[in-house]
């Protein structure tokens, strides 16, 4: 549990009488859609996981604040230890094909990042959550070695992948383009590249889109 947060909860209990009463389940998926009004009550600790998952990268480009995470129709969440607070989450919306996934957060724990790798794993290789099928979501680096580990399809069609971009401009490769990637890279096509903010990157949908 980060410190601050740790420290803003116990003087929350201590003085303004806040209840430690848990919102979630322990060590159990949750999946909340739009309405659910626990979804206020841990909106701002999920922004504070989201900002620090994607701190290196300067800030998830579309989550600013913690109101910004209601763009996302299902947030599919984890509370793992001892504390009262999520620690990983999923976050997904309709989009073509199914329920694309738009961010993703966890505390930096160890057991953290494997629940939200074999989660996100087990939604894009078909399983479903909250009636919502179909899941697919852009990933690259590490987090595509691990999705691909965990058995997610990629997509491979090269019309597919446009169809689901929608637009998006990208450099076509199917191979991936460096040859010095892991063998588990080489083991699928798909691979394209796109522009982001200025910046090159290789990515490539991992899922199980409808199409």
């Amino acid at each position: 549990m980060n410190i601050l947060r740790q420290y803003v909860r116990q003087m929350l209990v201590e003085q303004a009488g806040v209840s430690e009463e848990p919102i979630l389940p322990k060590n159990e998926w949750v999946a909340l859609s739009s309405g659910d009004e626990r979804r206020e009550k841990i909106q701002q600790e999920l922004f504070d996981l989201v900002q620090m998952t994607y701190a290196s990268i300067g800030g998830h480009f579309k989550v600013g604040k913690p109101e910004d995470l209601e763009r996302y129709m299902f947030w599919v969440v984890k509370d793992i230890d001892g504390d009262p607070e999520p620690d990983v989450a999923i976050f997904g919306k309709p989009d073509i094909g199914g329920v694309k996934m738009g961010a993703a957060a966890n505390d930096g724990s160890p057991v953290a990042a494997a629940a939200y790798k074999d989660k996100s794993s087990a939604l894009r290789a078909g399983e479903s959550v909250a009636g919502a099928s179909n899941w697919w979501g852009e990933v690259s680096g590490k987090p595509a070695y691990a999705m691909l580990k965990r058995g997610a399809p990629a997509v491979e069609d090269e019309q597919q992948a446009k169809a689901l971009l929608d637009g998006d401009g990208i450099i076509w490769h199917g191979e991936h383009p460096d040859p010095n990637a892991p063998p588990m890279f080489k083991s699928v096509n798909g691979w394209y590249s796109k522009d982001f903010g200025g910046h090159s990157s290789t990515k490539i949908i991992l899922g199980s889109p409808n199409l």
